[in-house]
Parts: structure tokens; sequence; C-alpha cells
């Protein structure tokens, strides 16, 4: 373990001015993240405190001062460049919200940099202390936000390092290696591998993070750690190994599949408070094109779990496919929901499937409820059975599944096949959003059809390791077919599709949808959009010129409402052939 308490400042504030620079520059007091405060964020909808806006992952904004009839006005009050956390790595890829509390702002930038923000006046944000997390440039940049407890921010970094940071003073509390480092349990394959991108999350003095590189040959993990002190608790294993419930799913002859099975974590859980649990999902089984490499339902990859805060056992699951093999992972944001569904109120889960199905569980048992499709075409299955939830060609008796083999890639295949959705999705890290008043959840997302793909066979090495093009599908054409936007909108009260349209560029921004009756999103040309709730209509549009990943958040200050989204994509073509720009810029909107 790594420990460390030192200053945490880079960039332009010195760390003998940053006593002096705090208290001039932040004339705003932000209160502690308390447990009671974030289990009552709602009731704060000035403010901005968990990823995903409440521990639910409700992505909603109560504020309506910018609405249908107003939101034509909305213009930039203020950006603020985040590039120096670069480094000298153009890759820009910030998919990560910010935080907001009383007038004071926490952004963190692709590289694992943080930033305080005294954004108080409400027409600038003025820079308080910069943070390097130190992490080296040969890492991928990626990162999909940190978490606000108590004094602290938590940030979980693609090193595989967890980190409490003294959200005031941006001195380091504690740091500490806590992936790509072996322990009981571990299957011995990778490990140098590990590293996490989804946002953590804290609740009851608990941090859960989660193993995020399930494509890198790994065996996925959910851990959480004491926030005092950052030692581990529990570890649970989405892959579960010899002697473990769900162990015999992983069926190969050679029994080592188990080992690099991937079933990772990438997108930031929810948590339920009544429960204490700690609700989401885990992405496929890999290698993610070879079913025939590991035979078996491959438990818990595709799945739903709800796991005890503090102990990490497994109170229910539920697998969305069974030996998957379309890159179909679900690990996408689960949001909790209490509507009434059928004849009674009910504690839900719901779930836009990276499989092109949007699902309702029962929050307190796993039991599927209803499965609806809400992409325009589906060729991997014929639909989900409406008793069990799976999908209709699923045979339990059987270790590999055929499903509709036309579209369903095997070694044996001579000719390439094509699949709907693409192996984008349907819907991925994007977070949706859900209207309380109006029992409707959106989703952002994209739309299309993926190959054809001509799918070679993984080689198992002696330890349960596969061969590079197992992992990563190296060389198989097609397999990232460009896709089109998709908005949809569903009532959660009976599980339908009541409104969808199409956008000209992939959405990978996720969705907020606010009391002003507004839904608010960004695409991947840098556009950020707003459009009408119910009829899905677009009212206004701005173009920041950069690629946009990462979600959009309301809050406000001195009873005025603002918008806030980080545009910062990596570089490409987006579908018209335009080439967005490189950058890392923080966009604030107000009227």
């Amino acid at each position: 373990m790594i420990r460390r308490k030192r200053p945490y400042v880079a960039g332009t504030l010195a760390t003998a001015l940053l006593g002096s620079v705090f208290a001039l520059a932040t004339p705003a007091y932000a209160q502690d993240a308390t447990q009671e405060r974030l289990v009552n964020a709602d009731a704060e909808p000035q403010n901005w405190l968990i990823p995903f806006q409440n521990y639910s992952s409700h992505r909603y904004s109560r504020l309506d001062e910018v609405n249908r009839d107003t939101v034509g006005g909305l213009r930039v009050a203020f950006t603020v460049s985040l590039e120096d956390n670069s480094r000298g790595n153009v890759t820009n890829d910030n998919q990560s919200s910010p935080l907001v509390d009383n007038g004071v702002m926490w952004v963190e930038a692709h590289s694992g940099m943080l930033y305080r923000l005294d954004i108080s006046s409400g027409d600038a944000g003025h820079i308080v202390w910069k943070a390097d997390a130190g992490i080296d440039p040969e890492e991928h940049p990626r990162t999909r936000g940190f978490a606000m407890f108590e004094d602290s921010l938590v940030q979980n970094l693609t090193d595989g390092r967890v980190l409490r940071v003294d959200r005031d003073t941006g001195e380091i509390v504690w740091d500490l290696q806590i992936a790509r480092v072996d322990g009981p349990g571990h299957s011995g394959v990778n490990l140098q591998e590990e590293g996490f991108r989804s946002n953590p999350l804290v609740a009851e003095g608990v941090i859960q993070v989660g193993n995020s590189r399930g494509d890198a040959g790994t065996r996925g993990w959910v851990a959480g750690l004491d926030f005092e002190t950052g030692e581990e608790l529990w570890r649970f294993y989405t892959v579960p190994g010899p002697g473990e419930f769900g162990h015999e799913t992983w069926a190969d002859e050679a029994g080592v599949a188990w080992r690099t099975g991937g079933a990772a974590i990438w997108t930031g859980w929810s948590y339920d408070p009544v429960q204490s649990a700690f609700i989401g999902g885990t992405a496929q089984p890999v290698p993610m094109f070879d079913p025939e490499y590991r035979p078996g339902d491959n438990l818990f990859s595709n799945s739903a779990l709800s796991l005890d805060v503090h102990t990490g056992e497994l109170n229910w699951f539920f697998q969305y496919t069974a030996n998957e093999s379309w890159d179909y992972d679900e690990q996408g944001v689960h949001m909790l929901i209490n509507a009434p569904f059928g004849d009674s109120d009910r504690q839900m889960v719901t779930h836009f499937g990276r499989n092109g199905y949007y699902y309702q569980l029962d929050r307190t048992n796993g039991e599927f409820l209803t499965a609806t499709q809400y992409v325009e075409s589906i060729t991997w299955t014929e639909g989900i059975d409406e008793k069990t939830g799976q999908p209709i060609e699923y045979d339990p008796s059987l270790t590999l599944q055929t499903y509709i083999p036309e579209t369903r890639w095997a070694r044996a295949d001579a000719d390439p096949k094509s699949v709907c959705p693409t192996v984008l999705g349907g819907t991925r890290w994007q977070p949706p959003s859900y209207n309380p008043d109006r029992m409707v959840a959106f989703v952002g997302s994209q739309d299309g059809c993926s190959g054809p793909n001509l799918i070679l066979p993984s080689l198992s090495l002696e330890d349960g390791g596969i061969d590079e093009q197992g992992r990563w599908a190296d060389g198989v054409p097609g397999w990232a077919t460009p896709s089109i936007g998709l908005l949809a909108a569903v009532d959660v009260t009976t599980g339908e599709v009541i409104n969808q349209i199409n956008q000209e560029f992939s959405n990978r921004s996720g969705v907020l949808s606010t009391s002003g009756g507004l839904v608010f999103t960004a695409l991947y040309d840098g556009s950020v959009r707003a459009y009408d709730d119910e009829t899905l209509e677009e009212l206004w549009r701005f173009n920041t010129g950069i690629g946009i990943k990462a979600p959009i958040i309301s809050f406000e200050i001195d009873g005025k409402q603002y918008l806030a989204v980080i545009a910062g994509a990596p570089t490409g073509n987006v579908p018209d052939g335009r080439e967005s720009a490189a950058g890392s810029v923080l966009y604030v909107f107000t009227l």
C-alpha cells in the first residue's frame, strides 16, 4: 500500500500560496457533503453533489428558469480551459461530470487532474487550485468522474490507485494502490492490466470501486473501501473462481477461461439506502466475440447485481444475456425508480441495455418485470421471454447458446456476418435520466448495425491468458461501424417507448432532464442541444467545435440557473466527414 499526505497542488498556484489564494478567491462556503445531504440531494437542486445527481442516478434537475419558453436565450456564461492537464497527450477523453456545492465547482480532467473553481460570481470560473494525481502519460487518459463525501473528494484512477483528497485544500489524505495488487482469490493473470474508469460511489462510509479493464483480459471485481483509511473491506469477484457460486458457468475443458473472464465495471453504480445496497451492472465476458472459448452462461457477466454495502455479499443478480458474443455488455447505468407498475407501486431498477432492450426489474429481489425494444432493429434474438426476461432462444441445458445463427459469430464461419444493434449498442456509459414528475425515463445513445465481421478464434495460453486477437479483436473489419444518434423516452409505469428520434451524430454524452420541460444532451460533433421533453422537438443548440462524451449538469448561483459540460473527446471524423477538433474546455451556459 502507498500512503501519502502532501499538498496536492500543481500548475500556477504554489503550495506556499495555497492558503492565501483560497481565502481571497473563494468567498463561497461549501459545507460537508454528509450522508444525510447526499441521501437528500434532490432537496438541493442548486447543487450537483453526486456524479449522477442523486444516489438513484436520476440526473434530473428541479430547476426551471431555463424552460421551453426561455431556452432559446441560453448563452455561454464562461469557459475554463482544462488543456494543461494533457501533459503532452493530445488524446483528450473527458467523460466526467463536474460537482457543485454552493458556488464552488470541482472538475476532473482526463488525466486525473482535479480543479477547484470559484464560480460564485456566475460569470467566471476562477481556479483556486489545480491538482495532478501523477498518472503516467502512457496510461489511457479516460475517466468518468469522481465522488464527494464529507470533507473530501474521492478519485479512482486508470492506474489502479484510489485517492481521498481534501476538497478545500487539495491535500491528499490517503493514496492507495487498490488494483494491480495481488491478493486472496486473484487469478494471477494480467494483474498489471487492471485499473479504474468508472466513477466511484461513496455511501455509509464505504467507497465502491470496480476493476474496469475486463477487455484487457482481467477477472472482474467490485470492492468496498473504508472512507476514513482506504482499507479494503471486501471484494466481490464478478467472475466466480473455484468453489464460488456460479463458477460452473465457465465450462471450458481446460478450466482456465474464468481467469481472464472480464465482467468489468466501467460505469458508476447506484445506491439504495433502504436496502443498504450498491446496485449496478457488469460488462461482457472475455474474449468478447468468441463464446466457444468460454462455454457456459459466464456468470456474472452481462448482469445486474445488488451487493451489501458493508459486506459485499450478493443480494441478487439478473443476467441479461448468457454466453453473449456481440460485446453487448450491460455495465451501463442502472437507475433506481419508485413508481406504479402493473397493479402496485414497485421499487424498480431500470436499465437501457446495450443489447437494444430497455429493462425493468424489482429492486428488492431482481425479479424481471418487463423489457421493451428501444432501438430500430434487433437481429441477434427474436425477442425477450415475457416470464423469464431471457432471450427467447436461450436454452439452459446448453453450454453454447445458438441464439440466431445467421447473426451469431462462430469459429467455423467462412463468410462475415452482420448484426443489429451495432456492437456500440444501444447505450454504453452514456447516463440516462428520469423525470419523477412525468414518470418518464430518457436515454441518449446511438443506433445502427455492425458488420460484416469475421471473427477469428482466440488462443488460450497456459495460465488462462488470451492472445491479443481474442482480447481486442484486432484486425476485425467493421466491428465499430459508425452509427447515428438516438434519443428515446419510456413510460416507466408501462415500460413502453412513448417517443424517439434519431440524431445525425452519435450520442456518447447521455441526457439530463429538467422540470423546465427539457431534455439536454450533447453529440460527438460538439453540439450541445435542448429538446422538448414531450415532443422531442429540438429547441436550442450550441456547437463547441470539440467532440463531447461527457454528461451535462445543471446548478444555480444566486437564484440563476446554469448548465455545464466538458467538451473534450478524441479527435476523429463525424459521420458527415467533418473532423472534430481537439481540446479540453469546460463550457458553462446561462440565460
